[in-house]
């Protein structure tokens, strides 16, 4: 705990890091509630001193924007974290005098000095270093996908969307004759009507991706006793589901027991990008406000994410 009432240039304080170990930031400057720090190179497991070597010293980093070794100094704002502890203060050197610094690091944290944490495990476990950010990376990834919210963009006109679904002819046997006729019609519209399709699948898929519905798939079924259960094979049943058309789908989407069993229709995630190929050429690039992939509808899957 910091017993500081106020914060003064020159401060050191004493910062928690991973592992039981302490390092120590120095306070720079002062621009009303923002703090420049300097990360200090100090680190071990027993807390610093005024007396302490690395708190003399501030971290050489690697500077993201050109590559080259630079002191590390990041400006922070807000009160003083409560885990800092106040071990003295350093008049600043005339080198450090009048430092600048353009990196912002948001709201000051007790995460203040995690760079030279950062440094040491790179140094002393460059392979173990490489797999725990990589984790931290998923596990942000995680939370972000689980934290997003999903909000459709600009659709196709819903009439308009099941007519060109009603074109898949299935008199034929080959997946490719099925759709033939829907992307022709669908190539006719201009590159954005095209995108709006997109869009608009996308929702409706996004609107099949329930817990209830995945249950009723068939034999690969959702269920905590289930293994086979593949993410994937929902999407291409709930693709099914939209390829049989208006009445079929509203009539599952109300009721999920009446899922399709068994059934997938993966090529339906084509029919957008076929059709723009046709027109212009060129590859597809959208990407719609709703993802299709299973789990994205979080509220279909409250029970289970």
């Amino acid at each position: 705990m910091n017993s500081k009432k106020s914060v003064q240039v020159g401060d050191i304080f004493a910062t928690p890091l991973p592992m039981n170990k302490y390092g120590a930031v120095k306070v720079m400057d002062i621009i009303d509630r923002s703090y420049l720090l300097g990360i200090t190179s100090y680190i071990d497991e027993q807390n610093p001193t005024i007396e302490s070597k690395g708190i003399h010293q501030i971290l050489i980093t690697e500077s993201i924007v050109d590559g080259l070794e630079k002191p590390l100094f990041e400006w922070v704002e807000g009160k003083l974290p409560k885990e800092l502890s106040f071990i003295g203060n350093i008049p600043l050197t005339t080198d450090e005098i009048g430092v600048e610094s353009n990196i912002y690091a948001g709201k000051w944290s007790k995460e203040c000095g995690i760079d030279v944490y950062y440094k040491w495990r790179e140094e002393t476990d460059p392979q173990g270093f490489k797999l725990e950010m990589q984790k931290k990376i998923e596990e942000a990834d995680a939370y972000a996908r689980r934290n997003v919210i999903s909000k459709p963009k600009k659709m196709m006109d819903d009439q308009v969307f099941w007519g060109i679904i009603s074109l898949l002819d299935w008199s034929k046997e080959d997946e490719e004759a099925i759709v033939e006729a829907a992307i022709k019609e669908l190539s006719i519209f201009t590159a954005w009507k095209i995108r709006h399709f997109e869009e608009t699948l996308s929702y409706k898929l996004f609107l099949l991706d329930t817990e209830e519905h995945a249950k009723e798939i068939g034999e690969y079924c959702f269920s905590e006793q289930n293994q086979a259960f593949s993410p994937d094979l929902f999407l291409y049943a709930r693709c099914a589901v939209v390829a049989r058309g208006q009445e079929v789908f509203e009539g599952i989407l109300s009721n999920p027991s009446k899922m399709l069993k068994d059934t997938e229709f993966e090529i339906l995630l084509s029919l957008s990008s076929k059709a723009y190929y046709l027109k212009k050429g060129k590859e597809f690039e959208y990407e719609s406000g709703c993802s299709y992939e299973t789990f994205s509808n979080k509220e279909g899957w409250s029970n289970t994410l």
